[in-house]
């Protein structure tokens, strides 16, 4: 049914869920484990990290997670399909109903869409949150549609699936075929400092109120994202293709990311050119290297141009102790294939454990 010819209500979401405030509140005593922590995050649906002794495991699935507060997640949603764990945070909505997975993926999006309101000076207590109001399909008995929200949201996963499955097999015939190289373990490796493999140059900021909208990635001090910050319609001396961005300090300080795109690059990070590389794969094996010292850095120990400059990282050697760029360009070839493989593997397995519908 198009979208235009569906009835929408503006429904009181504690009239579909109860609310449970999350308990984990003592990070340092949580211990590493395989049970999901849902934190008040924007990025990786929520996960924190993974724990084995919460206070509280919800179980069973199937329950959407409400941001209370946080850095910018603030009134996002998710749909948590697993057993997981919750900080205080974050609420989890339980449905008062049996509703469909996908039905409930469909309101996360529409719970999430006002959470431009939130933030640190405006967080979601629960009173607020057992106020917010979302429009929602309903029936013409005003009911929920959910049968509409599930096959909305299966019709989006169908399209976006294809996309997906059409760019792997484009990377595929682009990667070539797999070619045998020694593991990394029976490599001869050495030492080597960055600004004898590579140029490194400051970045340009452009402050909040000089940003314009557009579509070039601004990089960042960010550590998610490939360090992209936002996207921009705004020019300057910065703009590079090619590089390797590194974060200079904040939170991700060290972290780095390859950037095979046009950019621009805030002065919170540093742009690193290899001399003797414009290889996508050597630079993306090179920023892995790069991105494992940042263990050695934190807010009080930045990463400045000079001490990148001067930063060791170990890299895999021909005979004759030079950096092995085509063993590298050739690993990192192997380790995509192999991946690519695996994601149409998981699709195909998803494809053929899916339940079939009226118009199979």
């Amino acid at each position: 049914m198009p979208k235009a010819d569906i009835m929408w209500d503006a429904i009181d979401i504690a009239s579909i869920f109860d609310f449970e405030r999350g308990r984990e509140n003592n990070m340092a005593s949580l211990n590493d484990g395989n049970i999901p922590l849902v934190s008040a995050r924007k990025v990786n649906n929520g996960v924190k990290g993974f724990i084995s002794n919460p206070k509280k495991t919800i179980s069973g699935g199937n329950v959407i997670s409400l941001n209370n507060d946080g850095d910018g997640g603030a009134g996002l949603a998710y749909y948590q399909p697993m057993d997981f764990a919750l900080d205080t945070h974050v609420t989890a909505l339980h449905p008062k109903e049996n509703i469909p997975p996908d039905a409930l993926l469909y309101m996360t999006t529409s719970i999430s869409k006002q959470h431009a309101i939130f933030g640190h000076g405006r967080s979601i207590s629960l009173p607020r949150a057992k106020r917010l109001r979302n429009m929602l399909p309903v029936s013409g008995q005003g009911a929920l549609d959910y049968a509409y929200m599930s096959e909305y949201v299966n019709g989006k996963r169908t399209i976006m699936q294809k996309r997906y499955r059409e760019y792997i097999a484009l990377r595929i015939a682009e990667l070539g075929q797999t070619i045998a190289v020694a593991p990394l373990a029976e490599k001869e490796w050495e030492t080597f400092v960055i600004q004898d493999i590579a140029e490194v140059y400051s970045g340009h900021d452009i402050y909040a109120q000089e940003r314009i909208d557009g579509s070039t990635p601004l990089i960042t001090a960010v550590g998610t994202n490939n360090g992209i910050g936002y996207f921009v319609g705004n020019e300057n001396d910065s703009r590079a293709e090619g590089s390797i961005s590194v974060v200079r300090n904040g939170a991700s300080v060290a972290k780095a990311f390859y950037h095979k795109y046009s950019a621009l690059y805030g002065n919170d990070c540093r742009r690193i050119k290899l001399k003797h590389s414009n290889s996508e794969f050597v630079n993306i094996f090179i920023t892995q290297m790069i991105g494992m010292q940042n263990k050695a850095f934190s807010y009080s120990r930045k990463l400045g141009t000079e001490r990148l400059l001067n930063l060791r990282i170990m890299l895999p050697v021909t005979d004759d102790g030079t950096p092995d760029y085509e063993y590298m360009e050739q690993y990192t070839k192997n380790l995509m294939l192999r991946k690519y493989k695996q994601y149409l593997a998981y699709l195909d397995s998803k494809e053929r454990t899916a339940p079939a519908t009226e118009n199979d």
